[in-house]
């Protein structure tokens, strides 16, 4: 008797965990007459969604947010939504549950228990070395971000740089993940580029977003005018926006485990008044996070190319880079050129979420320019307040060296 039950239990046990990895809610092995178990499959269809959690943000907004989980009929495609769902929006972090309950004999019930990490800050560069005539220059950068200010999602973010004395950036970004009523969210984003007795920039965008398996999609317009100082003339660039990006990072402020990705391509014309060619623009950036011993190494790639038919690229069209945001161990925005490719690793050591001691390299690859990789040590803390991040990046010689210092607090 104690056999037979025993070997009851283990076929019990075989079939539910078949059940468990086919992922099917409402299916079901039967015993027939033959003593034998019979697959019985009932489709059944996630037709609802109940929310747990803090009040952070507004049902209406969670059940958009969600709604692509509606109509799935097994586990496994339910999951899949979660997972882009999580690229999409990173403040819908891991911590967030998901738990299924079937009702009726074809009707399946989803209850989120969401946790959300929004990630609202002021933040700050400040870098500091010397020049060729021996003064230090002191360059920096200063960004507020906003999130979910109104429980709706929604982000706002206003950036100002200074890389050098004589240079000036100031970009704007609102993204709200629903448009209205629509299915559909919306970017916008202004930004003016000055340098001093050289050029003027100002470019406006509008976009709508929207989520794919991979994360969130973008497709817009973007309207861009340049007045180049030095040679007296001015263009004007047309073009669409198509973008897709997706964040997958295990952590909005230190994060040490999981992958990130945006491409965003720019094709339309410019035109001087006498003349118009085409033009284009593409960005792109990766990073990934992955475990070694009790240690973490980060590698990420960014490139970044801008091309206009028929003209050589005016020098406020050109990629600038250098810096503590992209070659750590050089000036702000030290260098210019076409198109840029920098890759970069970490070896990330700590508790990893409250502090990382980390050790870099920083490798440029620039059109007609032939840079020394940048490489250094430094440290990053979190204490659920204020973060701070300390580099110190070296080109060359050991005596040359740059310090950068970037610091954000909650709000």
């Amino acid at each position: 008797m104690f056999l037979s039950i025993s070997f009851g239990q283990r076929i019990d046990s075989t079939l539910y965990a078949i059940l468990e990895a086919k992922g099917e809610w409402n299916s079901y092995y039967q015993l027939n007459d033959s003593m034998d178990y019979d697959y019985i499959s009932i489709s059944a269809t996630l037709d609802s969604i109940a929310f747990q959690g803090d009040g952070s943000i507004e049902t209406r907004v969670l059940r958009r947010l969600f709604h692509p989980l509606l109509g799935q009929t097994d586990k496994h495609q339910a999951m899949r939504q979660v997972d882009a769902i999580r690229s999409a929006y990173p403040f819908i972090n891991e911590q967030t549950l998901i738990s299924f309950a079937r009702f009726g004999e074809k009707h399946i019930a989803a209850l989120v228990a969401y946790y959300p990490q929004f990630k609202s800050e002021i933040s700050g560069i400040i870098g500091t070395s010397k020049g060729n005539d021996g003064k230090w220059i002191t360059t920096g950068e200063f960004d507020i971000h906003l999130e979910n200010p109104r429980k709706q999602g929604t982000s706002m973010a206003v950036e100002w740089r200074q890389p050098n004395v004589k240079s000036r950036y100031l970009n704007f970004m609102y993204d709200t993940p629903f448009l209205f009523s629509l299915p559909l969210g919306a970017r916008i984003g202004f930004d003016q580029d000055f340098v001093e007795k050289t050029y003027v920039s100002e470019s406006s965008m509008g976009a709508i977003t929207g989520l794919w398996p991979m994360g969130i999609w973008m497709f817009g317009g973007k309207k861009e005018t340049n007045l180049d100082l030095i040679l007296d003339e001015s263009f004007e660039t047309e073009s669409l926006i198509i973008g897709f990006s997706g964040d997958r990072r295990n952590n909005r402020w230190l994060p040490f485990r999981g992958n990130y990705w945006e491409s965003i391509l720019n094709l339309g014309r410019w035109s001087d008044g006498e003349s118009g060619e085409k033009s284009a623009e593409v960005e792109v950036k990766f990073g990934q996070y992955k475990p070694w011993k009790e240690s973490t190494l980060y590698f990420s790639v960014w490139a970044h190319n801008n091309w206009m038919d028929g003209r050589q690229l005016p020098y406020s069209k050109q990629v600038k880079f250098g810096g503590a945001g992209s070659l750590r161990g050089y000036h702000e925005n030290q260098f210019n050129a076409d198109w840029v490719i920098v890759q970069s690793s970490e070896w990330i050591m700590g508790d990893m979420d409250r502090s990382q001691l980390f050790l870099f390299t920083d490798i440029p690859f620039a059109d007609g320019l032939n840079i020394q990789p940048g490489y250094g040590l430094g440290f990053r803390q979190y204490n659920g307040k204020i973060m701070i991040n300390i580099a110190v990046g070296f080109s060359g010689t050991l005596s040359n060296a740059k310090i950068h210092l970037k610091f954000s607090s909650n709000l």
